[in-house]
């Protein structure tokens, strides 16, 4: 009998460790970091979107997001759960644990347990750290243009400042939202794991998708754009639930969500977040505009016709530049190489950077040189929105290997200048995209023509030094 009941604990512990088990993927950031990135991210978040900031409303999705919070797992945030005054049905989370519950999700969930199945999938995020997970797959890309990245900034405690700076308010919605497939797919998983721990049912996530999927396309949002298909989600949290052996009996609760959700019908109709985004962007310029910036004053030596070649500290690629132009090395990959009085601050005026990206949104499997360059242009004109594509080019060769070249304009609102952006990508031999990023003012682009056709073609890779560096 002792052996019996011996094996029969033995069976149960098993059966509790049978769920998926999900760790977080490379992140360049501390979990403190997080927490940095997303205190000043929400002081940016909240001046632009409106918070119901409604006791009773506040108080219950706090009382579902705790009893959830507690069951996150990972580093030991403290969660705080507020209301954004929006007619959408979406939820977001930023790093460090700052949970944003959009009104129209409350509107339209039939229980609890609906509303408690979107929230344990954004706090799945923030528990697997996929915000900084995804700045630290794009860091150089989204921040390239204008600041050298690493070690230099995070020894200054400039890092997290940055990236806000880069990516703040509303264009969160591009950079720390922006998730993979893989990323939504462990946020389901890792989500129902938290509802069945926290006493909910997995059941409660897969009627929140079914509820969003036959609700109004308008009210969706991103939930479901670009996201796995529901039926797949659903089926992959039904696979989760078998594993974790607890009832697929749906949470019901509903006598106090008729409540709020009758509290919240007092505010009267709420914009969409859409309405709300267009309405800031539209402040923004008219400040800028009645400011009026003035065309940052600078003095550029013409380039050097002499050439030096910088290998990378990794040994994955070199290239030729101007000999008086300088190098200014990150503590990764990535490099920016800028005449004297191009780079000022973290402005970048004149120069180049060189780096590899992953994208973002596509699996290795469905990646291509055209939609690994779409993704990393995307990424730049989400963090630097003045930015417009005014042309492209390609295939043709780097290095041996298919190319494609970007160009990209507008008015920087720091410099004031008219800026012409030349984006030049390369496959490399995994998934990642090599690319130079070339920037001058208008006036001077064709006068620094021939240094970008100088510093292309001079690129060389080394294949094995580019694998080993990529996997860092």
């Amino acid at each position: 009998m002792r052996r019996l009941f011996i094996f029969v604990l033995f069976s149960i512990a098993a059966l509790a460790n049978a769920q998926t088990n999900l760790q977080p993927g490379f992140n360049l950031f501390t979990p403190d970091e997080d927490v940095q990135i997303g205190q000043q991210s929400a002081i940016s978040v909240e001046q632009q979107l409106p918070l119901l900031n409604d006791t009773q409303i506040d108080a219950y999705v706090d009382r579902i997001g705790q009893r959830l919070a507690a069951k996150a797992g990972g580093y030991p945030y403290h969660y705080y759960f507020k209301v954004v005054n929006a007619s959408d049905i979406n939820a977001f989370a930023l790093p460090g644990g700052y949970v944003y519950v959009v009104r129209g999700t409350i509107e339209n969930v039939h229980n609890e347990g609906e509303l408690a199945g979107v929230m344990a999938h954004e706090i799945a995020h923030v528990a697997l750290r996929h915000g900084t997970h995804q700045i630290s797959k794009t860091f150089i890309a989204d921040a390239g243009l204008t600041i050298l990245t690493g070690i230099t900034l995070r020894a200054g405690g400039l890092l997290p400042a940055v990236i806000v700076d880069r990516v703040g308010g509303l264009g969160l919605n591009a950079t720390f939202l922006k998730y993979s497939r893989e990323a939504e797919s462990d946020a389901d998983v890792r989500g129902s794991q938290i509802l069945a721990a926290a006493g909910y049912s997995p059941e409660d996530m897969i009627n929140f998708f079914r509820m969003l999927d036959k609700a109004d396309p308008g009210k969706r949002t991103s939930f479901l754009d670009d996201h796995p298909a529901p039926a797949d989600r659903i089926a992959r949290i039904q696979k989760e639930a078998a594993l974790l052996h607890v009832t697929n009996t749906a949470t019901e609760n509903v006598a106090q969500l008729e409540a709020i959700q009758e509290k919240v019908n007092t505010y009267g109709p709420a914009r969409s977040m859409k309405q709300i985004q267009e309405a800031v962007e539209s402040a923004s310029k008219s400040k800028n505009a009645q400011q009026g910036v003035e065309p940052a004053s600078v003095t550029i030596e013409a380039p050097s016709t002499e050439l030096k070649t910088y290998t990378s500290r990794t040994g994955a690629y070199r290239v030729s530049y101007p000999a008086n132009w300088q190098v200014h090395e990150s503590a990764t990959t990535g490099v920016i190489i800028a005449p004297p009085g191009g780079l000022r601050g973290e402005d970048l005026m004149y120069g180049a950077v060189i780096d590899h990206y992953a994208p973002i949104n596509h699996s290795a499997a469905d990646t291509t040189l055209r939609s690994a360059t779409d993704d990393l242009v995307e990424t730049i004109v989400a963090s630097c929105r003045y930015l417009q594509l005014v042309g492209r080019s390609g295939p043709a060769q780097v290095a041996g290997a298919p190319s494609l070249t970007v160009v990209l304009r507008g008015t920087n609102p720091k410099t004031g200048f008219d800026e012409r952006v030349t984006v030049v990508t390369r496959e490399l031999s995994d998934t990642n995209l090599g690319f130079l990023v070339f920037v001058t003012p208008e006036k001077d682009a064709d006068t620094y023509a021939n240094v970008l056709r100088t510093m292309t073609g001079s690129v060389q890779i080394n294949p094995d030094r580019q694998r080993a560096a990529a996997g860092n």
